[in-house]
């Protein structure tokens, strides 16, 4: 999402479990106060103020890097931080800087975290470029720009959920319901890149059907040509509810995964028919 939906979110307490900011060092700086305040501080008390403030606060961790490095040993301090509850209020707030110094042990460590977070806690990973992050962990997190980025989605921030669509061409019901696969799918609401993904992830896939000709990302093309037999008339009704639902996402969302389930699945049994 962009900063300004960012900020309207949490101005009504309307808070993700896990984010990635990227931007500046200004801008992050930034950002991480603002979420620090509303998210331990929403009565404005001086006394959590000066604490935030002098890093005393117990349901505030913060994670640097040493040495252009995040430890090992720092996430494991973090994964037995967040296993305790709050103490003072209804969150504990995890604070990662330099996300971008997160070597493949970390992430795995953190990524784990974030597959598996209690609901009391938020993490928050700042980071110069998004990209320097793992793909499993970007598409775990919810996406805060320095820039109005909604023109411009990239599908490697997308990782699960192009690993639901492959699922769901190939008509596998169940696993589409798998409690994690759903939960992911309707965290989607709050992110206003997600429909014209969606929308141009299904028009790829018509052309590409249509013409037989290749694209530049190898993930999505794997994915197209793993169902060259797709039914096309079943992809134009998908297109179609893509475009009914696309101007009222945020109040319709559980609709269009209804119908998204109904059109891309082949429905073997009634009993998992509707949601």
């Amino acid at each position: 999402m962009n900063y300004t939906l960012f900020k309207e979110k949490i101005e009504f307490f309307d808070f993700s479990q896990n984010y990635i900011v990227e931007g500046s060092e200004t801008f992050l700086d930034s950002v991480s106060k603002e979420l620090t305040l509303k998210v331990l501080n929403p009565e404005d008390d001086f006394k959590i103020f000066r604490e935030i403030e002098e890093q005393t606060h117990p349901d505030l961790m913060i994670v640097e890097s040493e040495r252009n490095n995040i430890s090992i040993d720092s996430i494991r301090e973090m994964i037995k931080y967040v296993q305790k509850r709050p103490l003072e209020g209804k969150y504990k707030l995890v604070i990662i800087k330099g996300g971008q110094f997160l070597r493949a042990e970390s992430s795995n460590a953190l990524l784990k975290t974030l597959e598996e977070s209690f609901d009391y806690v938020i993490i928050c990973i700042l980071v110069d470029s998004r990209y320097k992050l793992l793909s499993t962990i970007r598409s775990r997190c919810i996406f805060v720009s320095e820039v109005n980025s909604s023109e411009n989605f990239d599908y490697s921030d997308y990782g699960l959920l192009l690993d639901i669509l492959s699922l769901a061409l190939k008509g596998e019901f169940l696993a589409i319901y798998d409690s994690k696969n759903k939960e992911y799918l309707l965290s989607l609401k709050e992110d206003r890149n997600f429909i014209p993904l969606l929308y141009n992830f299904f028009k790829e896939f018509y052309i590409f059907l249509e013409t037989g000709k290749d694209i530049s990302d190898k993930n999505i093309l794997k994915i197209f040509k793993n169902n060259v037999n797709f039914d096309k008339k079943k992809l134009m009704n998908i297109l179609e509810t893509i475009e009914i639902v696309r101007e009222n996402l945020y109040n319709n969302f559980c609709g269009l995964y209804r119908a998204l389930s109904q059109r891309v699945i082949c429905v073997k049994s009634r009993k998992f028919s509707e949601i």
